[in-house]
């Protein structure tokens, strides 16, 4: 499977210990991050890649237009299908503590077909 590393920052929740929120904010508007329970694991470009992706671009646009545009809705009821929780927003909010800024490098799984695969045929559907 594909990676990535972004480069981004993280910061702390109240009453999350040690807990880090990554928001990512730097990430350009043709790009996103597909969080699964929470946690930044995918990366996901409407880039040139993805049409190249053997259909997986056709199909995803496809979806996408059906569902009026509304990303997060496509990638929730994606997650849904293989029995994961997946969601392109950070669910799990609270106040963010001042001063918690910390640079971070986070490697995530590149989507594409290659992806969609893998998790159709691991058991329990894990990568």
């Amino acid at each position: 499977m594909d990676k990535i590393i972004l480069e981004t920052e993280s910061y702390l929740v109240e009453g999350k210990g040690n807990e880090r929120f990554l928001p990512f904010l730097e990430i350009e508007y043709n790009e996103t991050i597909i969080y699964e329970n929470n946690v930044p694991k995918y990366y996901l470009s409407f880039s040139s890649d993805l049409d190249s992706a053997n259909g997986l671009g056709n199909w995803f646009m496809s979806e996408l237009k059906e569902k009026r545009n509304d990303l997060s809705k496509l990638i929730i009821e994606i997650g849904n299908r293989l029995n994961l929780k997946w969601d392109v927003f950070y669910s799990d909010f609270g106040e963010l503590i001042e001063d918690s800024w910390e640079p971070e490098k986070v490697e995530l799984i590149i989507f594409n077909d290659e992806l969609i695969e893998k998790i159709k045929t691991t058991p329990q559907h894990r990568v």
